[in-house]
């Protein structure tokens, strides 16, 4: 009598821990699972937009989107431009802008393949200023964050990280104005710009008109100017902060 009596507890408390206990373990073990698995998946892809300053035939200035979209790969580099006819030593642009990006964050790009797209109402783009916006958004997509993108960045990316001077600045913060940037990095000493007018003045002797053209030249700070904010950067450690939000 005894003996059943335990028995019979024994499998009441069996039943007990069974579904009180054991199945919302094996549930939360599941749901750590599942949460862990969306955590790898969202670490493998990750894409970020950044709007890159340039300047067309012309010399006229417009604004490019530039999207980095990093996924797990081989450490594979792919360009897709659009038909665009965009930048002289693009590919060298590129290699040293993830070279300086993997430095910035100490993040080894090897087991990622990264995708740069360009997409900009313009048949050509010229200058090689397009570096520090590439490395910038590669940065903050190895760093798996926010960019704010209200601000830009011009200049030519050198190896070591640092910033040298371009031209089209003035071109540049025009088009940046009319597409409601709020700020705009610039390298060192180049917030004040030289802006160059052709004057023609004209007098008529007798019946014969002479015109004389005469080039004027102004330095010119560029924010009073086209009425945007400039801010030097001398390297891509120091733009980041401007670019990443929280």
């Amino acid at each position: 009598m005894k003996k059943k009596i335990l028995v019979t507890v024994l499998v009441v408390f069996l039943v007990f821990y069974v579904l009180y206990v054991g199945i919302p373990i094996i549930r939360f073990e599941s749901e750590e699972r599942v949460i862990e698995m969306k955590a790898l998946d969202e670490e493998y892809s990750r894409e970020v937009e950044i709007l890159l300053p340039a300047v067309e035939e012309g010399g006229k200035g417009i604004m490019a989107w530039l999207k980095v979209d990093i996924r797990e790969g081989e450490g594979k580099t792919l360009l897709e431009i659009n038909e665009i006819s965009f930048l002289r030593n693009t590919q060298e642009s590129i290699r040293i802008s993830k070279s300086v990006a993997e430095d910035v964050t100490d993040v080894d790009a090897s087991n990622y393949d990264i995708t740069y797209s360009v997409n900009a109402n313009a048949s050509t783009i010229e200058g090689p200023s397009a570096g520090p916006a590439m490395s910038v958004a590669t940065s903050v997509a190895l760093l798996n964050r926010t960019i704010n993108q209200s601000v830009i960045i011009t200049g030519y990316l050198q190896e070591d990280g640092t910033i040298s001077r371009v031209s089209g600045i003035l071109s540049k913060a025009e088009a940046a104005k009319e597409n409601d940037v709020k700020l705009f990095l610039v390298p060192m000493g180049q917030s004040i710009q030289t802006k160059t007018e052709t004057k023609k003045t004209c007098e008529n002797i007798g019946l014969t008109t002479y015109c004389e053209t005469e080039t004027i030249s102004e330095e010119v700070d560029v924010q009073e100017e086209v009425g945007i904010d400039v801010i030097e950067v001398g390297s891509i450690s120091e733009a980041l902060k401007y670019f990443i939000v929280g």
